[in-house]
């Protein structure tokens, strides 16, 4: 508890900083850009999440439980296997700018030409948070995080005063991305790294958890891109301001998983079958009040913030309630992380993508926005399902290696 105390204060503070920021970006980009082109903005960015999934996204947990363990010298090689990957995102990219200049669209074909250039070091730089959070360093990634974001904001917010230029917003999207986080690698690991030590098994973990991740990254952006091309891009602005709020109140209690992580890859799983579940009774009670609050002043915080978009507000609403599956299935999913249940992990992953891409493209074709939010909604408590027995399973374990031990004695 002291741990979580200590811990979930600064990685709170943080994530408030975060919050606040894509908050405020939210508004600028809401109240600064017409609607059809924040839709256009939010589908290029939907784009590039599917793209980015080369660079090996999985590799940060995989890290971060290596450094909590004392294998510092990883990070490194670590981040020069992303860039290496990254650039095969770069191909696609180009590949992708020249499919839509075939198709006469010069918007796309630039926007596409510039995430090229940066794909390799969208997401790979910025792994200094593995060592940090590894290290327990939580102090530190909340002031580096604190200004990263501030100056990201700067970016944006001064680039939509001046245009409403896609190709130029989504430079300035990269710059305010990459330029702090090259500053504070370099100083993370001349102030921080304190050993050389590799684990050799970091990488090739990490591999498997960037795989297990692909489909379910894919999905995650499939509904944007269904209701860009069934609906239109002024219906995917409503549903992006739709579920940004939630989005953002899911990030805040993402703190716990990074809180978790460390510990459970220090405890066997028989210790983390005797705990668990009282801490997902808690996080039960927590998530639900979260979203009871959000439901009753949803209608309010669009009429001040985003006057433009009331017609997200009952969206928004009914998408707040799968906040509650996801928080605890994402909990319990970091558990199977932290002990490198690879087996269970992979069909969690499955299973789910799998039960998503049934229902999403049918719902998504006939009911628009309502049936992306269905979706997202059932998926999620099917998710949380595969978690709980997984889980579960631990109990299981424990009660077998006991009676292995009697039987030997």
């Amino acid at each position: 508890m002291v741990y979580l105390a200590e811990g979930g204060f600064w990685l709170g503070i943080g994530q408030i900083v975060s919050s606040l920021s894509a908050f405020l970006i939210s508004i600028a980009f809401a109240n600064l850009l017409p609607i059809e082109v924040y839709g256009v903005y939010k589908y290029i960015l939907s784009i590039v999440s599917l793209i980015a999934v080369t660079t090996l996204t999985g590799m940060d947990s995989a890290i971060t439980q290596s450094i909590s363990r004392g294998f510092e010298g990883t990070l490194t090689p670590a981040i020069k296997t992303r860039i290496k990957w990254g650039v095969l995102g770069s191909i696609l990219s180009l590949l992708t700018a020249l499919y839509y200049y075939t198709q006469g669209n010069p918007t796309f074909t630039v926007a596409f030409s510039i995430v090229a250039i940066f794909m390799p070091f969208y997401e790979s730089l910025d792994m200094y948070n593995s060592l940090l959070f590894g290290k327990k360093l939580f102090s530190v990634y909340t002031h580096y995080n604190t200004i990263r974001k501030i100056v990201g904001l700067l970016i944006i917010v001064v680039t939509l005063l001046l245009t409403d230029n896609l190709s130029i917003i989504i430079l300035a999207f990269f710059f305010s991305t990459i330029i702090p986080t090259i500053f504070f690698l370099y100083k993370t690991i001349h102030t921080y790294q304190t050993n050389s030590n590799l684990d050799r098994e970091a990488l090739s973990y990490g591999k498997h958890l960037s795989l297990i991740n692909v489909l379910s990254t894919i999905l995650g952006q499939l509904d944007k891109i269904l209701i860009f091309h069934y609906v239109g891009a002024v219906n995917l602005a409503i549903y992006a301001l739709a579920t940004a709020p939630t989005d953002q109140i899911k990030g805040l209690l993402k703190n716990i998983n990074l809180l978790a992580l460390p510990k459970f890859a220090n405890q066997t799983k028989a210790e983390i079958a005797k705990t668990i579940w009282g801490k997902v009774w808690i996080l039960l009670l927590v998530s639900s009040t979260i979203v009871l609050v959000y439901i009753i002043i949803a209608p309010l915080f669009f009429g001040i913030f985003f006057p433009k978009y009331l017609t997200s507000i009952s969206y928004s609403q009914l998408i707040s309630i799968s906040l509650i599956p996801v928080i605890i299935s994402g909990f319990l999913y970091t558990t199977l992380e932290a002990q490198k249940s690879k087996k269970n992990l992979y069909e969690w992953n499955i299973y789910t993508n799998i039960f998503n891409l049934i229902l999403l493209f049918p719902l998504v074709y006939y009911l628009g926005l309502l049936g992306a939010i269905a979706s997202k909604t059932l998926t999620r408590l099917f998710g949380l399902l595969l978690s709980v027995i997984f889980i579960r399973n631990y109990k299981n374990q424990e009660y077998n290696e006991n009676t292995e031990v009697k039987d030997v004695s």
